[in-house]
């Protein structure tokens, strides 16, 4: 296909000299739509030849090669002839007919510090699947862009494609790179990253936010929700994410439930490192469904040591846990700055799981948890989320999301807050 785009006297020549130079040749951000065609047409992997002879699979190809200008330099006296001395190089600028202008970036990207113990897949790439490490923690920075098209709590990935697909950036929340790092290194990175911050000038550019997936999430999306809540909530300091090993699958429910608690631990360990070595001002942590569950399990047996980082704001987002055992919890939320509780009676994800324990959940509001220490905020009035099940509102719904900026930001109480009322219960409700 390559070869057939190149015209021309010296056409022959022009192709033997790029495959002398194929390390240099690469495919552009187009290759995601070429990879997506691929995996829609040849779900199982059979059939490869077949697929590539579609129309649409070649001109998404021709579109995605991508060949550095250095590659082709203008020469005085036009083309060189065959046998030219080696240094000399074709002026390939007249006979490639693919040659295109860079589209313009429009995206941020935002690194994410991140650590996790889910077991890394082998492969050339950093890769992190659904099955436990061996009670290991992995600590690296993965660069994910987030578009300059994106809306307030939306996450923007292709529809249609297989998850892995990367999408692009212009248009799609996207992971750039993803290295892994030895943990003094990891301690290093993220220190001068603060520094190049300029922390002086504004100190919470010193502060660190955490965010905690729950069930059903691969290792990528929670990279994009990282992302994307440090870009809404314009947060200025270090942003960091604990992916513990969910399979990622709507069927995975018992398996990430077990799971879960067996992460309580490597968070542990996670958050020691985090407060204890980093040099934050401030560390808040957002914790969503069943992820509340191993950071509450931690917590519970919490001791600050001096001299280590506070943890400040806690938000507790959906909690799918046992609402008696949130209540036990409970009794540590003092020793915080501030502990908040988002619940709605529209969470039928939390709904479906009342029916499969047979207890009431923290995460609902039927009726909402009030208890000392701890702000309860029932959200129902916000609807349901873009998926129907209500059950991540935290990120994807505007009017949360506002309360959510005050909380980590400026660090606001509930009646500092507009857009919520305190009912007589004693807990808040979302106008």
């Amino acid at each position: 296909m390559l070869q057939a785009r190149i015209t021309g006297r010296y056409a022959r020549d022009t192709f033997e000299d790029l495959l002398k130079r194929a390390d240099d040749i690469s495919l552009g951000r187009r290759a995601v739509d070429v990879e997506a065609l691929l995996s829609a047409r040849v779900p199982s992997g059979a059939n490869i030849s077949s697929a590539t002879r579609n129309t649409d699979y070649k001109r998404a190809l021709e579109d995605a090669v991508d060949i550095p200008k250095e590659l082709h330099p203008p020469l005085e006296g036009g083309m060189p002839s065959r046998g030219a001395p080696d240094g000399d190089s074709y002026d390939y600028s007249s006979v490639i007919s693919y040659c295109r202008t860079p589209v313009q970036q429009n995206y941020t990207t935002y690194p994410i510090f991140y650590g996790t113990d889910r077991l890394q897949e082998p492969g050339r790439t950093v890769k992190f699947g659904g099955f436990r490490s061996e009670d290991t923690i992995a600590y690296g920075v993965a660069e994910v862009s987030i578009p300059g098209i994106h809306h307030e709590g939306k996450l923007e990935r292709p529809w249609l494609w297989p998850a892995q697909t990367k999408g692009n950036p212009n248009k799609h929340i996207v992971v750039h790179s993803n290295d892994l790092l030895a943990l003094d290194t990891w301690f290093t990175s993220a220190k001068e990253y603060l520094s190049h911050q300029g922390i002086g000038q504004n100190p919470s550019k010193n502060e660190g936010l955490l965010f905690i997936h729950g069930y059903n999430v691969g290792f990528d999306a929670a990279l994009w929700r990282a992302a994307q809540l440090c870009h809404d909530l314009r947060f200025p300091g270090l942003m960091l994410c604990f992916s513990w090993a969910s399979l990622g699958t709507p069927g995975g429910y018992p398996a990430d439930e077990a799971t879960v608690e067996w992460s309580a631990s490597n968070l542990r360990q996670y958050l020691r490192d985090v407060t204890e070595q980093l040099g934050l001002s401030a560390l808040h942590i957002v914790a969503h469904s069943m992820g509340n569950r191993a950071l509450l399990a931690v917590l519970e047996n919490w001791k600050h040591k001096p001299g280590t980082t506070h943890i400040h704001q806690i938000i507790l987002a959906a909690p799918d846990v046992d609402a008696s055992r949130f209540r036990q919890f409970g009794q540590v939320f003092g020793t915080f700055e501030q502990v908040t509780l988002y619940a709605s009676r529209n969470d039928r994800a939390i709904a479906a799981s009342r029916f499969v324990h047979s207890y009431p959940r923290a995460g609902d509001a039927n009726p909402p948890l009030v208890m000392s220490s701890l702000a309860t905020v029932d959200v129902s009035a916000a609807g349901k989320d873009m998926f129907g099940l209500g059950h991540s509102y935290i990120a994807c719904v505007s009017k949360v999301f506002r309360d959510l900026f005050y909380v980590v930001r400026h660090r606001h109480r509930p009646d500092q807050r507009a857009g919520i009322n305190k009912r007589e219960e004693g807990y808040w409700e979302l106008t």
